[in-house]
């Protein structure tokens, strides 16, 4: 391990700052490795001293970007594919979209007048589109029998409601934003305009909303990953054939046939444990 002391105050300055960026499990490891590098261009025999300060200067750059890099790698891995994640990500498109509307609207007072009494129509035409959503969404899936089975169900249906009340502020939103362009010169058009946009992203939301719970992991709500193709389409009638998905912890798979068959007719939920029973996709 080349030892910090035979680095200039400067480098071992910008090392330390820099490393705080470095998530704690790398921090060592990564500060062996531009350690080397900083003693490296100030220990091999050449005496043109501005050159010297080039490459540190050139290395500064890449240290600082090495360190983002391996922070945002960290976040990647602990929030990608997370409920947290998808909630986030919703709620930072719905404030983009106020924040287009605002622009649009001129002010919070017009934005106001006007989303008063869009608001009211879209409340109205709310549980039309969540009925809809339900009667033609699929209940399919398994989950296995435990006796903690009732914290992981409580845990999926509030994460569930959570990201529909998501999605449908997000669809009226951008309902908004699309006909308040028209509002001025055409305030019926625009009002009646902006609930059928509504719905029809509403829709759309929602059949997203239950695909994406659908794919998640039934106990860490996690996105399902690494899809493997199992079994043969020569053999639907003679084997099971389609794709299963994994839980990264370990939780289990998601089998999802190629086509429905009589003795097959939905996709399973297989925990790690090999024991479930059959419930709805909630």
């Amino acid at each position: 391990m080349m030892d910090d002391l035979l680095l200039t105050p400067f480098d071992r300055t910008l090392l330390h700052g820099i490393g705080k960026v470095v998530p704690l499990s790398e921090r060592e490891e990564w500060s062996r490795a531009w350690q080397a590098e900083l003693w490296h261009v100030h220990h091999r025999g050449t005496d043109q001293r501005m050159r010297r300060v080039a490459a540190t200067s050139d290395l500064a750059v890449g240290i600082l970007r090495d360190a983002l890099w391996l922070r945002t790698e960290s976040w990647r891995r602990s929030f990608g594919g997370t409920a947290t994640l998808c909630l986030a990500s919703l709620l930072g498109m719905s404030v983009l979209s106020t924040l287009f509307a605002l622009l649009l609207g001129g002010g919070w007072r017009q934005l106001g007048l006007y989303m008063t009494g869009d608001f009211k129509r879209t409340i109205c035409a709310a549980p039309l589109v969540i009925f809809v959503a339900f009667a033609t969404a699929s209940r399919r899936h398994m989950e296995p029998v435990s006796t903690a089975r009732s914290i992981y169900r409580f845990r999926r249906l509030l994460f569930f409601v959570a990201k529909i009340a998501q999605v449908l502020l997000l669809a009226f939103l951008l309902s908004a934003d699309l006909c308040l362009p028209l509002f001025a010169s055409m305030p019926s058009t625009a009002e009646i305009s902006q609930v059928f946009v509504f719905v029809a992203f509403a829709l759309l939301g929602m059949r997203w909303a239950f695909r994406d719970q659908e794919e998640r992991c039934k106990e860490c709500l996690q996105s399902l990953t690494t899809p493997a193709r199992v079994g043969r389409p020569s053999h639907n009638l003679l084997e099971w054939n389609g794709t299963e998905l994994s839980c990264k912890r370990g939780h289990g798979r998601l089998s999802v046939p190629e086509i429905e068959t009589s003795w097959c007719q939905s996709s399973q939920w297989r925990a790690a444990s090999g024991t479930w029973d059959r419930v709805s996709i909630l």
